[in-house]
């Protein structure tokens, strides 16, 4: 099941137009309702013509950034949200450069509140977010006026989303991974976690690895949209029942299969700083977000590259090749992102140790 993630400007209209498209209001929160404030990750999911289709509803508040984060390191096709009648806002630009550093490169920008402006502003508003997109993962992606009041545009936005999801690449079969961005224990179910599973499948039965933890559980029972299923597959929205878990698992726990990632409280990354930033500061707090973890980190540039070394305050799960963020925390703003190159690097990795990887 392909996923669908939204990103943009708070009050944008991104939980709205979740719940146009599949009827379900991603909202969990009674806060949220009350306040018309999105605060944690939301769920939905519907039939867009045969596909079987789930979304993931973030935060747009400053606040919540790190909410946000956790959200959109698993999807197919990003549903970009900029409203017509406000146009281009801070965290449109934080949104749109945390998924250009990600390398997000498939999506739909939806202009929406389109019943608020006549022909002319929205034309506007619509060349202005193509002139902001430019040179980064959103360029090229389709704008697609919307109003989820009257519902103009949402088929048209439907068949935009399609045709992004009909082109996405295959997930990874072997293995298995899965971020946990929600974890709770229901009264006599033992402990259920949520996720994205970003490769493999699991099937009940199966003996799983809990990290950062290193405990091992065995999977009790699958669910998929609130349905049971013996097989939970790569790509889909996938809640397990475990029984002999720690205590202590929460959001930024990662489960797979083997022990293909390193639990490290250093790494080095290659990072680029986002376009607000001429470079990655050289001195701060910052937080690391990689999957649907945050840990306090310290960072020291590797001489003459664009390499960092990332000194992590509490063992984080990774491995080469998985993305991450790099969050000012003084500042609560996105700074730079990237790849990590090695997990588990040397004491002090040089520019020739860089260029090895």
């Amino acid at each position: 099941m392909p996923i669908v993630g939204t990103a943009g400007h708070v009050d944008h209209g991104k939980s709205t137009l979740v719940r146009a498209l599949t009827g379900i209001d991603p909202d969990r929160w009674a806060e949220e309702k009350e306040r018309g404030l999105t605060i944690d990750l939301g769920f939905a999911w519907t039939d867009l013509d045969g596909h079987d289709v789930g979304f993931v509803d973030v935060p747009g508040h400053e606040r919540f950034i790190k909410n946000m984060l956790a959200g959109v390191g698993a999807l197919d096709c990003a549903l970009f949200v900029v409203a017509a009648d406000s146009g281009w806002m801070p965290q449109t630009e934080e949104h749109a450069s945390v998924l250009d550093l990600l390398g997000v490169d498939a999506g739909v920008i939806a202009l929406t509140r389109i019943d608020l402006v006549d022909d002319d502003m929205r034309e506007l508003a619509t060349l202005e977010v193509l002139d902001q997109v430019e040179g980064t993962t959103l360029e090229g992606w389709p704008v697609v006026p919307v109003s989820p009041v009257t519902g103009d545009g949402l088929d048209e936005l439907r068949v935009a989303v399609i045709d992004v999801l009909e082109g996405a690449p295959a997930p990874p079969e072997d293995g298995f991974r899965m971020w946990i961005d929600r974890a709770f224990r229901p009264a006599g179910a033992g402990l259920v976690v949520t996720g994205t599973v970003l490769e493999g499948s699991v099937s009940e039965g199966d003996r799983l690895i809990v990290m950062p933890h290193g405990a091992t559980t065995t999977v009790r029972g699958i669910q998929h949209h609130g349905e049971p299923t013996a097989i939970g597959r790569a790509g889909s929205r996938t809640a397990i029942n475990l029984t002999g878990a720690p205590d202590d698992v929460e959001r930024g726990t990662v489960l797979v299969a083997d022990d293909s990632v390193a639990t490290t409280v250093r790494t080095l990354a290659q990072l680029r700083p986002a376009r607000t930033f001429e470079g990655i500061p050289d001195r701060g707090g910052f937080h690391l977000h990689v999957g649907t973890a945050s840990v306090p980190a310290t960072i020291r540039r590797v001489r003459a590259t664009d390499a960092f070394v990332l000194d992590l305050e509490s063992p984080t799960p990774m491995r080469m090749g998985d993305r991450v963020i790099l969050r000012e925390s003084g500042r609560r703003a996105v700074v730079g992102g990237g790849v990590v190159l090695d997990p588990i690097p040397v004491d002090r990795p040089t520019a020739s140790h860089v260029e090895a990887l």
